[in-house]
């Protein structure tokens, strides 16, 4: 009888905890106004920062990295069309589970979690828009 009481606790302290986590530390300023230290904003731009970190040392050797120019490979597409052929969530999926993302003479991926939130971030912001 005890052990439905305890996972019901459990939930309801995992659940808090998630969502304290997901609070926005806030600070007030000399009138007083409580204003949230971090946005979504920055949050997102230190991902893209982080995925144009990691393509410009593990991917600008063969594809180009930007938002025009051709890549070093005739073979490799650019990076800003490569969502355009690819499902951001199945890729990312892909680079977190080390599985082989396009053609054989690609190197294997081991990239974290936050490295592969970062390489997507900075994918779709480098994205040509579709016609």
């Amino acid at each position: 009888m005890r052990y439905p009481i305890f996972l019901t606790g459990l939930a309801l302290i995992l659940s808090m905890s998630l969502a304290a986590c997901q609070q926005s530390p806030t600070t007030t300023d000399s009138t007083g106004d409580k204003s949230s230290e971090s946005t979504g904003d920055n949050i997102n731009e230190d991902f893209i920062e982080l995925g144009q970190k990691i393509v410009k040392t593990r991917c600008a050797f063969c594809h180009n990295t930007t938002t025009s120019g051709d890549s070093p490979r005739t073979d490799a597409p650019p990076l800003r069309t490569v969502l355009a052929n690819y499902n951001p969530d199945a890729l990312a999926d892909d680079f977190r589970e080390g599985l082989q993302v396009g053609h054989p003479d690609m190197p294997d991926f081991n990239f974290s979690v936050k490295e592969v939130d970062g390489l997507l971030a900075y994918l779709i912001s480098i994205q040509e828009p579709q016609e």
